[in-house]
């Protein structure tokens, strides 16, 4: 029979909802502050091109993919343990949570890009989290 250790469990549900608040803060927190946008018209960028800036060598593209991915390993990780998904299920809400902040940062700010690019290294941060409680938890 296994074992309950529904101490661990808080720990790391309310990890998982401080990670969740802090992710928020820190991505949509300039979106807030331009709430006006949204009534006054659609004119923000959208890239459907995956790694388009790596092709024509804008910006940093490889510390922007970089913390990107690093951003969503803790959401694959702890949102596998605490909801209880299988790692296809969890994959697949990291694309969908990734998805839905793109399309709100163009409907919601003037200064923000929506990039398809963000959506992949999102979801592979979430591969990654996913696959990391995989090891810890059922030693793959």
């Amino acid at each position: 029979m296994k074992k309950q250790h529904p101490k661990n469990d808080f720990i790391l549900f309310t990890a998982f909802y401080l990670y969740i608040c802090i992710m928020l803060i820190l991505i949509l927190m300039p979106i807030i502050i331009h709430l006006p946008n949204i009534f006054s018209g659609f004119s923000s960028e959208i890239n459907f091109h995956p790694f388009i800036n790596r092709q024509l060598q804008r910006g940093s593209y490889l510390t922007k993919s970089l913390l990107n991915i690093s951003l969503f390993i803790p959401f694959g990780f702890l949102i596998h343990k605490n909801v209880k998904l299988t790692p296809i299920q969890t994959i697949l809400t990291g694309f969908l949570f990734s998805t839905y902040i793109e399309i709100l940062q163009p409907l919601l700010s003037f200064d923000r890009v929506s990039d398809i690019s963000d959506v992949i290294t999102n979801t592979m941060g979430t591969c990654i989290g996913a696959y990391l409680y995989q090891m810890c938890f059922f030693n793959i």
